[in-house]
């Protein structure tokens, strides 16, 4: 089978195990023991309407919140953190040495202009946050 890589916009409410039971979104015929009830999860409802309830875990691994501006602007930065720290685990180890010296010098390009998107996203970040808060901000 070939990996995927899925997105998709949903929104959701902490619930417990016991309240989705209640609510009648757990998996049909699925009943939690009595230690269960109040294991952490989320009430889940996806575009086409349809709702269910999962776990803590797998849920906050999977999503992040981006209800505003400013939290699409952390996401955004977090996931291209994640894969910057990726490319310099590679760029240090030794089959960065075994590139082509055409290869090496376009990851370094790369790499370099990743960082500077990071930049780039931080001084968002730090101006979206001045105005929510509602100080004029360093270009103002």
């Amino acid at each position: 089978m070939k990996k995927y890589i899925g997105t998709k916009q949903i929104e959701a409410e902490p619930m417990t195990m016991g309240e989705a039971y209640e609510a009648g979104l757990l998996q049909a015929g699925r009943v939690p023991s009595e230690g269960q009830g109040p294991n952490a999860g989320y009430h889940v409802r996806y575009a086409d309407g349809y709702e269910s309830w999962s776990p803590a875990e797998p849920f906050e691994e999977a999503y992040r919140v981006a209800e505003t501006y400013v939290d699409r602007l952390h996401v955004e930065r977090e996931e291209l953190s994640a894969r910057y720290n990726k490319e310099r685990e590679f760029f240090y180890s030794p089959k960065f040495d075994r590139l082509w010296p055409h290869e090496k010098q376009a990851f370094e390009t790369q790499v370099d202009i990743m960082c500077k998107y990071i930049a780039v996203l931080d001084e968002r970040i730090t101006q979206a946050e001045a105005k929510e808060l509602g100080h004029s901000g360093i270009f103002s």
